[in-house]
């Protein structure tokens, strides 16, 4: 797991100036892989250019079966990944039409052709990504048969709303047959208080309380 980006931070040191931030991606989505399964190493970087970043790439073939990077869109970090990848690779660039999403790369780089995928920089977009594609790679690597999150039906306790053509993720709390979309849902405090997601599909643009809607559950295991 590479995170990317020059305006991220090591947590526990200091905030240079307003546009940086703490690096948790490489936390959050490291930790989503050893509960899926794998055997993740974290690596945090800060891009000076092409050739540093193709040379910390370049270093995980020796150990990886899969890259996964996530870099930020809003800066020169995903052109700057995604550039590196091609010139390593055979690499796709694709928008999945899921809100509040970004551009997501894939493909394999390297003399084996080693699996790689870029995540967007956003935490909770980069962690719903993880859950939806990197998961069940995971799992179907290592040959299990359960490779998605299972899903269930409840009934919503507050109405939402949702962008029209795209499928929306809400992090939400369950309790027995109901489920309770969590404030905050910008914010890495409405995921990590959540234990399963909302699932509305591209053809909604709201839904109201009293509606049955399909949940993806989310098990929590301590690494």
């Amino acid at each position: 797991m590479i995170s990317a980006g020059s305006d991220l931070v090591e947590p526990g040191q200091r905030l240079r100036d307003s546009e940086d931030e703490f690096e948790t991606n490489s936390w959050l989505l490291t930790t989503a892989m050893k509960e899926a399964g794998a055997v993740a190493y974290r690596v945090h970087m800060i891009p000076e250019n092409e050739m540093s970043l193709k040379a910390i790439v370049e270093d995980q073939l020796v150990r990886a079966d899969l890259v996964v990077i996530s870099g930020e869109s809003h800066d020169d970090s995903f052109p700057l990944i995604t550039n590196v990848l091609k010139g390593i690779g055979d690499i796709r660039e694709i928008d999945p039409r899921i809100e509040s999403s970004g551009l997501h790369n894939f493909g394999t780089i390297g003399p084996d052709k080693t699996p790689v995928v870029t995540l967007p920089g956003d935490p909770i977009a980069a962690y719903i990504s993880c859950e939806l594609f990197i998961r069940p790679m995971i799992r179907q690597m290592m040959g299990l048969h359960d490779l998605f999150r299972p899903v269930q039906k409840a009934i919503l306790t507050n109405s939402i709303e949702s962008e029209s053509g795209k499928t929306t993720l809400f992090r939400a709390l369950l309790d027995g047959d109901r489920v309770t979309v969590t404030e905050n849902q910008s914010e890495l405090v409405g995921l990590s208080d959540a234990n399963c997601l909302v699932v509305v599909g591209e053809d909604m643009t709201s839904v109201k309380s009293g509606t049955e809607v399909d949940v993806m559950m989310l098990e929590r295991r301590y690494i």
